[in-house]
């Protein structure tokens, strides 16, 4: 029998990411998504709890909502279990290995049983909307939240890079979730305290879409390593990513078949990537929970020193923009 043959006649090829939580990890996946659509010459099925990522994606037959779809539908099923670690998956010390160890798009391919090339590493998305949001000065989009106290920067550091950015001529426009509930900090704070100020907050007011369409405008976005970075990275927008202890070769994306297009990262006075060391996984992960070792610093240092100032920030604006 002819392989066009046997691949016509096979059920649909699904790939489930039911348990992969964050905007980031999912849209890390489309490289996966790819890889399995190239493999089996026909387009994936991809369920998910934002099943918007997926639905402009050329690679995609269908995406599903997580726990919408009957699952023995599929004959060929994929399933990645977590967006925190590989189960059951451990390096030769006997380390269960976490996606913070290694490329973010690699720990979705290696969870299928194969690797990425070089050049399978650029990830996809396409909004589902059509472009509302319409600034015509000149801006910046900020992302001034994230999950995890090691890679969120100081109120204080946002308010006064919001209003360096302001007083350059930029109008800043503040996008992403309100994590307050974390208990961390308010992170809505500096943005309400500074608004009217050319400053546009629009905080849980868009869609991914949206979002992408403000991004994709912008003369810049600034972020941390988070799901806002690889949505960015699908633009061809500048990126400036401001450092964590995580390695920025494991987060920073690939557009034009090569990592750090149009993109800057900075760091502090410490470059340990101490969340990305095996020295640190040794130390800590095989005895206590696994998310614990993000909320402070591994060195025991009172603040985080990988995070940059407001004034290397203000220079890489200047100097890239």
């Amino acid at each position: 029998m002819k392989m066009e043959t046997i691949l016509s006649n096979m059920k649909p090829v699904c790939l489930d990411l039911s348990e992969c939580n964050g905007l980031g990890d999912l849209i890390c996946a489309t490289p996966t998504i790819k890889k399995l659509h190239d493999a089996y010459q026909r387009k994936i099925i991809v369920i998910s709890k934002m099943p918007e990522l997926f639905k402009m994606n050329p690679y995609v037959e269908k995406s599903y909502k997580a726990a919408s779809v009957d699952m023995p539908y599929f004959s060929i099923h994929y399933i990645i279990h977590s967006s925190f670690y590989l189960v059951g998956k451990k390096d030769e010390r006997g380390i269960e290995m976490k996606h913070n160890m290694m490329d973010i798009r690699q720990f979705h391919a290696i969870h299928l049983g194969f690797m990425l090339g070089q050049d399978e590493l650029e990830c996809y998305y396409r909004p589902t909307e059509p472009k509302k949001n319409f600034i015509h000065e000149k801006y910046i989009v900020i992302h001034p939240v994230n999950s995890w106290p090691n890679r969120t920067w100081s109120q204080d550091n946002w308010v006064k890079l919001i209003t360096s950015l302001t007083d350059m001529g930029y109008t800043v426009v503040a996008v992403g979730k309100d994590s307050s509930e974390t208990g961390f900090f308010n992170v809505q704070k500096p943005v309400h305290d500074l608004e009217g100020s050319k400053v546009i907050n629009l905080m849980n007011q868009t869609s991914i879409s949206e979002t992408w369409h403000l991004i994709n405008d912008a003369e810049a976005v600034i972020t941390m390593d988070s799901g806002i970075l690889h949505l960015a990275g699908t633009t061809q927008t500048y990126i400036i990513e401001l450092g964590s202890p995580i390695n920025p070769e494991f987060r920073t994306p690939y557009r034009l078949g090569v990592q750090g297009f149009k993109h800057y990262y900075i760091g502090g006075s410490c470059n340990l990537f101490c969340s990305s060391n095996m020295k640190y996984a040794l130390e800590y992960w095989p005895t206590i929970d696994y998310v614990q070792p993000l909320i402070g610093c591994l060195e025991k240092k009172e603040t985080f020193e990988c995070h940059p100032s407001v004034a290397q920030v203000i220079h890489a604006i200047n100097n890239n923009i």
